[in-house]
């Protein structure tokens, strides 16, 4: 599965399940603090990519975008 076909709730959830599985154990402090950092890096990089798709829309500028993003570089 590449990591296009996660959705933000699925990767949410498999960081969570990951953490409260080495929450409380000797040694994983720092990488479960780290897990956390990361659902907050996630979250917050959704919602600037929500906000930024609403802006491509309002501003009538998708296929502007698109076209952007699949020319050949």
């Amino acid at each position: 599965m590449s990591m296009s076909e996660f959705t933000k709730d699925e990767a949410l959830a498999f960081i969570e399940a990951m953490r409260l599985n080495l929450e409380g154990k000797v040694g994983f402090k720092w990488f479960v603090e780290r897990l956390a950092t990361l659902t907050a890096f996630i979250e917050s990089s959704s919602a600037e990519n929500e906000q930024l798709n609403a802006y491509l829309d309002w501003a009538n500028a998708r296929d502007d975008y698109e076209s952007y993003r699949t020319a050949p570089r």
